[in-house]
């Protein structure tokens, strides 16, 4: 089966089973994804608001040490980032687990022809994903403590002395700092592609942590073409479908907040129709992102399997020798 035909295979199965878009999307937002359907519907301060609110407290810390409300503000920061990264990260396993062994039993997959036992043993596997997950984004820790650093520099002196007025402060930063950005985002598609290859090993193999860890990366290594092209193919569909409609739906809700404030001048019929229309933009944004989250889970693990040439083919080691076994092959 070519890498190709896995992608194609992959978004049939879970195409016609809904059920494992509800899935994929809680992982998706809990991952992170939730940000791309708030961004609509949150107000994103301006640089004079950044500058206005973070200004005084950033100069006061560079000049004048650490502060008690200032380290408090940062211990929450970190308090926060650590229950999310644990009972989120915790949430995706449990979601990942299932959606592998909804592919992995399916009867329509390519997978089927080859079909091995489940691992029995299911406890803990929930507890080792989450560990291979947060072993695959060692190397952002490392990535992120540099860059971070950088970047908040890099904000620091364009909130303080813009370089461009007229540019948006986003855009400014990372025209500042690429490097750290690169950086970054390199970091994080590794962590990504080590933690669903590593996932799948558990789940598919009933491997122990540290093997799973260790064997995704001879998998990168040994198939690095068509690893990173798993990662990247359904990722950019993604970011492609999604990304738009999350633009629309700004445009939605802008629309809708401007009607609710001037709701005098207004009619009730044009706010009905400002509201259905958010509603189904942003509705039509979670279904794509569940859909697409289902189908690029379902890539990594026929992909998985794919890479291991174990999809049912016959024994058979000559042309035109008799078969007295109903063997059959997928290809």
């Amino acid at each position: 089966m070519s890498w190709v035909a896995a992608m194609l295979a992959a978004l049939l199965i879970v195409l016609p089973r809904p059920t494992t878009w509800v899935v994929a999307l809680a992982a998706f937002l809990v991952r992170g994804g939730v940000l791309l359907f708030l961004v609509p519907i949150v107000v994103v301060p301006s640089p004079v608001d950044l500058a206005t609110s973070l200004g005084p407290t950033i100069t006061s810390f560079v000049f004048g040490g650490l502060s008690p409300e200032f380290a408090l503000t940062i211990a929450l920061i970190f308090a926060t980032f650590l229950a999310w990264l644990l009972v989120g990260g915790a949430i995706a396993a449990a979601t990942e687990r299932a959606l592998v062994e909804a592919v992995a039993t399916d009867d329509d997959s390519p997978l089927a022809a080859a079909r091995r036992p489940m691992p029995s043993r299911r406890r803990g596997r929930v507890r080792r994903i989450l560990i291979v997950r947060l072993a695959g984004h060692i190397p952002l820790a490392v990535v992120l403590g540099w860059g971070a650093l950088r970047i908040v520099q890099a904000t620091y002196m364009e909130l303080t002395s813009p370089s461009d007025v007229i540019a948006p402060i986003a855009l400014r930063v990372l025209t500042a700092v690429p490097d750290a950005v690169i950086g970054i985002v390199a970091a994080w598609t590794l962590g990504e592609i080590l933690g669903s290859l590593g996932a799948r090993r558990l789940v598919l193999r009933g491997q122990s942590a540290d093997n799973a860890y260790l064997g995704a990366w001879a998998d990168l290594l040994r198939r690095p073409a068509s690893t990173i092209a798993t990662f990247i193919g359904p990722t950019l569909v993604l970011l492609v479908v999604v990304g738009p409609i999350s633009v629309a739906a700004r445009v939605a809700w802008d629309g809708l907040r401007i009607l609710l404030a001037t709701e005098r001048t207004s009619s009730p019929l044009d706010i009905l129709i400002a509201l259905v229309a958010f509603v189904a933009v942003w509705s039509t944004g979670l279904v794509a992102a569940g859909l697409l989250s289902a189908w690029r889970s379902a890539a990594w693990t026929i992909e998985s399997v794919r890479a291991r040439r174990t999809f049912g083919v016959t024994g058979d080691r000559h042309p035109g020798d008799w078969i007295d076994t109903q063997a059959s092959g997928s290809l």
